[in-house]
C-alpha cells in the first residue's frame, strides 16, 4: 500500500490492517485481515519522480551510459520504472549494432524519446493532488479530469479498465485513452459497460 502527501500506511501491523480498512474498497482489508505476515511491514520513502537530460549535454565520457533509474526514476507506485528500463535496454541494443562511435549522444536522445510518454504520465498523476507544486496547464486539468472520469467507470467497465492498464503498463499509447469508443465509454458512463 502506499500513499501520498502525509498520508502513509503505519509500519506497525494493527495501523497497516487499519490504514487497510481506512481505503475506498474493501479488497485489500478482506484479503489481509486475516493473514499471517512474513515479515513487519517495510515503509519505502520516495520524495519525487527524478529525471536527468543526459541527452542536453554537449559531451559525455567515451565509454561510459547512464541507465535506468539513474537515467529517470518513478515512484514505484506507478509500477513504470522497469518497463522502462527494458524499453531502455532495446534502445541500447539498437544503438549498439550502429557502432560504439558516438554511442552515448544516440542513446541519451533515443532514451529521452521512450522516457517522455511515461514521464508525462507520472508528473500529470502526481499533478491530480492540489498539494503537488507544478504548473497546471489547461491540457493538465482537462486530461486528469478524464482520468479520473475514466478511473470511475473503469471500476464498473472492463473495457475501460483494461485499456487504463494497458497505456499504465506502456502496452499501448496514451491517446489511445481518447479513442471514440473508449470515450463514449468514459462519457456514457455505466450505460456504456452493459
Amino acid at each position: 500500500m502506499g500513499g501520498y502527501l502525509g498520508d502513509h500506511p503505519p509500519i506497525d501491523e494493527a495501523g497497516y490492517i487499519e490504514f487497510a480498512r481506512s481505503l475506498p474498497k474493501s479488497e485489500i482489508f478482506e484479503v489481509i485481515k486475516d493473514a499471517e505476515p512474513l515479515t513487519s511491514p517495510t515503509p519505502y520513502q520516495f520524495s519525487a519522480n527524478l529525471r536527468r537530460h543526459y541527452e542536453e549535454l554537449s559531451r559525455f565520457p567515451e565509454g561510459l551510459l547512464v541507465f535506468g533509474d539513474a537515467l529517470c526514476s518513478f515512484n514505484p507506485i506507478y509500477g513504470q520504472g522497469m518497463t522502462v528500463a527494458c524499453t531502455e535496454a532495446l534502445v541500447l541494443r539498437e544503438c549498439l549494432a550502429a557502432g560504439p562511435h558516438g554511442i552515448a549522444r544516440r542513446f541519451f536522445q533515443a532514451a529521452s524519446k521512450v522516457i517522455d510518454i511515461p514521464w508525462q504520465m507520472a508528473v500529470g498523476s502526481d499533478l491530480q493532488h492540489p498539494a503537488v507544486p507544478g504548473k497546471r496547464t489547461p491540457q493538465v486539468r482537462f486530461i486528469n479530469w478524464y482520468l479520473a472520469k475514466l478511473f470511475q467507470e473503469a471500476q464498473h467497465d472492463a473495457v475501460l479498465a483494461t485499456r487504463f492498464l494497458e497505456v499504465a503498463n506502456l502496452m499501448k499509447q496514451p491517446p489511445s485513452l481518447m479513442e471514440p469508443r473508449i470515450a463514449l465509454r468514459v462519457w456514457k458512463g455505466r450505460r456504456a459497460a452493459t
